[in-house]
This record gives C-alpha cells, structure tokens and sequence, in this order.
C-alpha cells in the first residue's frame, strides 16, 4: 500500500471566494496565463490537481498511489481578517470533506484551521474531526511570524491530543522574506530553514514536553533537523538561555516527530533522517501537485536505501495509514 501524505487540494470553493476579491491572498495570471495564488512575493503555480478530485484519482492510478491525503496550502487562511480565515475554513473543509466522500477509500484530508485565532483553530478542528471525518490539522511553520512554540497555540494543540490525530507543520515563507525572493528561494531554502526552526521552537519552548502524546510530522523530512540535532544539542548543553523548560535533550524531543519526504530528492537526506528518527517515524510524500511534486522519483529513492520489504512498506504506506487511523 503507498499512502501519499504529503499532496495540496485548496477546493473550487476556496478559489470562487477568493476570485470575488477583498482578500490578502489573490488570484492573478501570468503572462501563459496560467493562474497563480499570489501573496507578498510568492505564489502556487493552480493546477488542475489543486481543485479537481478526478485529476487527483488520475494521477494516483498512474503513479500506483492508493491513498492520498488532502491538505491546503501556502499561503494558508492565516493571512486573512480572522473573520474572514475563521469563515474560509467553513467553507474548505466542508468541501474537502465532500471530496472525500465521493472517493472514501482512495483520498482522506486534514483540516485547514484559521491559525491567527488559535482558539478557534481549536474548534474548528473538533468540528472538522468529529462531523466531517478529516484526521487532523494543518499547522504552518510560523503564523504570521508567531512561532508554532507560542502559548497561545496551547488550546489548539490540547484539542489535537484529545481527539488523537496529527498535525502536519507544513513550511510558509520566513518572516524575513527579503533574502529568499531571487531565484525562487522561498521554496528552495526558506521553507526548509523555517521548518527547522519552528521544530526547534516547538521543543526549546517546552511545548512537546507540556504535551508528550502531540503528533507533529514535518514536512520535507523536518528541513535541517537531522543534520542539525547534535549542534542543537550541544546548543542546549552550553546555552544558559536554552534551558529550564525540558528534562532531557532536545532531540529525544525531535525523535518523537514524524518525518514525511516531499521535497527532498535524495538517498543520502532521507538515509539520515532514518538513522535519526527511525524507519516508524519517516512517511512518503510528493508535494503533488506543485511543480516542484515528483512521485516516482520519491519512490524510487526509497527502493534506492537498500531497506527490508517490511522497513520499506512502513514508509511507503503503513506508517501514515496507522497515524491516520485508515
């Protein structure tokens, strides 16, 4: 079974809201006129993957994915009047729900939540879980510049473990965008840098201590984390500073997150992020449809590791079926 856990669905009817205008995100095209969801210096190429359930059907079958899980995208629902992200994620994960439910044994989906009102972020997510069936949420690498680490997202991470379902902490663009903006390096470094630093914020906060059973996954294979958690540990050693909210090194708190692949095409990144967390925390994803998505060479990189059948099919498939409850 290859569960795809990473993959972007923003719904029909998140884009006819955002086409009658008024928002901070907006639709635009370019000069192909291919429509682009823009927002302060960077954009999603909308493919038809992003809103067209058949397309996404079409691709599995052509790629031998047996499940995909839904999700929004950048530039989230936080960037919005939090009337507006409160009444958006409504509206999307009503319809995400309604797309699962045409194909219940092929697509799940995750929560988009209105994240500058943590609160309720939190009810959302109860409502999201308990009545439309999606296993979790959709967290974001800083909100509006907050780190994920805040206080303030306390209810809303109290809400997750009590319903029991994960939260995937996709990256956004650094707050500081000004040195990404040549060469499309939001996507390129900015996002894997923010994610490893709204990693580290969630551990050094003291956060994954005051909540041991949250369930992070992080997106491509948590940015810089693996490579990074000796010298974050040896930072935590040394550093008055970073000290006095946890009761044993900050990565036995990172081992605890789950890894998923989109993004990052290569044997010897993902071999590390294995030997870190191990193989049961490490979950497949393409990042479809953006264009930077590419299932089979995801797969292939896997096949290239050299794993045991059994280490192999936790990756590609049973690891998230079992963090899904599907």
């Amino acid at each position: 079974m290859i569960v795809d856990f990473h993959t972007h669905f923003y719904t029909s009817a998140y884009f006819d809201e955002i086409e009658k205008g008024g928002y901070q995100a907006e639709l635009v095209r370019d000069a192909d006129g291919n429509r682009l969801l823009k927002l302060d210096g960077d954009y999603s190429m909308i493919a038809p993957g992003h809103f067209d359930a058949d397309r996404v059907i079409e691709h599995m079958d052509r790629h031998g994915v047996d499940r995909q899980l839904l999700s929004f995208s950048i530039p989230g629902l936080h960037v919005e009047d939090p009337n507006a992200g409160r009444r958006l994620a409504r509206v999307v994960n009503e319809s995400l729900a309604a797309t699962v439910d045409r194909y219940p044994d092929r697509l799940s989906a995750l929560a988009v939540l209105p994240l500058q009102d943590p609160a309720a972020s939190a009810v959302e997510l109860m409502r999201s879980v308990s009545e439309l069936n999606l296993r979790g949420g959709l967290l974001f690498s800083n909100v509006n510049g907050k780190s994920p680490g805040d206080e303030g997202f306390h209810a809303l991470y109290a809400a997750a473990v009590s319903l029991d379902v994960p939260l995937f902490l996709h990256p956004t663009s650094p707050p500081s965008i000004e040195p990404f903006q040549q060469y499309r390096l939001v996507p390129i470094a900015g996002f894997p840098f923010d994610t490893t630093l709204a990693a580290i914020q969630l551990v050094m906060s003291g956060t994954m201590a005051a909540f041991p059973d949250l369930r992070i996954v992080l997106g491509n294979l948590g940015g810089t984390v693996p490579y990074l958690a000796a010298r974050i540990d040896q930072g935590y050693i040394s550093y008055p500073e970073a000290q006095g909210k946890l009761d044993r090194p900050p990565s036995e708190y990172l081992k605890n997150m789950y890894y998923e692949t989109a993004g990052m095409p290569g044997a010897g990144a993902l071999r590390l992020a294995i030997d870190f967390a191990g193989v049961d925390r490490i979950m497949f994803g393409s990042d479809f449809p953006q264009q930077i998505a590419d299932v089979d060479l995801g797969l292939r990189i896997i096949d290239e590791l050299g794993l045991s059948e059994a280490e192999r099919q936790r990756i590609v498939g049973l690891n998230a079926a079992g963090l899904l409850k599907i």
